[in-house]
């Protein structure tokens, strides 16, 4: 008797893990829809940021290329996302918080492409 009464919630907690994985991976392929095309602006942006000076223009570029990434969930997102909006305030000094000089500059440019190769990833086949 004992083990009836544990199988049932156990098929009901194994049938809920099934569902919860499946809607993931739904909101994961809805979010690459939306990543994928973000990334490829967002690299042609961090093409153009250099150390030794960056036009304030390339901020907005950036931004306007993460803009699609709010309101996705998915960690590669987020991270994609927060990282890009960090570099881009370094461009144009826009955060009171974390004065812009080269070193972070250079510091925040290589994290954003690692997040964009993590997002990448993340989407990849």
């Amino acid at each position: 008797m004992s083990r009836r009464i544990l199988s049932v919630p156990l098929s009901v907690a194994a049938v809920a893990t099934c569902l919860t994985v499946a809607t993931a991976a739904a909101a994961g392929d809805a979010d690459c829809a939306v990543i994928l095309p973000a990334a490829d602006q967002l690299e042609r942006g961090f093409n153009l940021v250099s150390p030794s000076g960056t036009p304030s223009y390339v901020a907005s570029q950036i931004r306007n290329a993460l803009a699609p990434l709010h309101g996705l969930r998915s960690p590669a997102a987020v991270d994609l996302r927060i990282r890009s909006d960090m570099l881009a305030s370094q461009i144009d000094a826009s955060d009171p918080y974390r004065p812009a000089n080269p070193a972070q500059l250079a510091s925040d440019l290589a994290e954003a492409r690692h997040r964009l190769a993590a997002a990448r990833d993340y989407c990849g086949p």
